[in-house]
């Protein structure tokens, strides 16, 4: 259901995020923020940004191939592990214009932020304030008045994403909006 996240400022998305060098010849080992995981290998240049987002550096990635669960990405200049341990955490970036066409019932997950959430009813739930990816699957933090709580991004409780009319309409499980 998603592909990627984004900066809606920025003009870019994140297709995936340097957690450590690998071997000796300076590839990164990138966990993947997108469903395609051969993505990279049709990358050529793209933005390394800064997990306070103050700091840019354009980069060419030379190759890429899979690993595990990661992919490995060398990039071009990067010749041994001291040149690419700087920039752990930093996130991989491309222009939002070369973003790959989304199937249908896919979204870019900054997409999702500012939606407003709706019951069955029509009655307004709360509106998307954050979207949360972890090893438990994708979560909006949604905000009703002056409280935050945690939907799950799932078929189930999401019902229906409209985009052009900026809700997900949702069936929040019994208890989901409490502290």
């Amino acid at each position: 259901m998603s592909n990627g996240h984004s900066r809606p400022t920025s003009g870019r998305i994140a297709v995936g995020v340097i957690r450590k060098p690998h071997g000796v010849r300076g590839e990164a080992s990138v966990e993947l923020w997108t469903n395609s995981p051969d993505r990279f290998d049709e990358l050529t240049s793209v933005t390394l940004v800064s997990p306070d987002e103050s700091s840019t550096r354009e980069a060419r990635i030379a190759s890429a191939r899979a690993h595990g669960d990661r992919v490995l990405v060398k990039l071009e200049g990067f010749d041994a592990p001291e040149a690419i341990d700087p920039f752990r955490n930093w996130t991989i970036e491309i222009p939002e214009s070369e973003a790959r066409k989304l199937d249908e019932n896919e979204y870019f997950l900054h997409d999702l932020v500012g939606l407003t959430l709706v019951d069955a009813e029509g009655r307004r739930q709360g509106k998307v304030v954050e979207v949360l990816e972890g090893g438990g699957g994708i979560l909006l933090q949604v905000q009703r008045g002056d409280r935050k709580f945690d939907v799950p991004f799932a078929s189930e409780i999401c019902t229906k994403i409209d985009l052009a009319s900026k809700t997900i309409t949702v069936n929040l499980p019994d208890g989901i909006d409490e502290n």
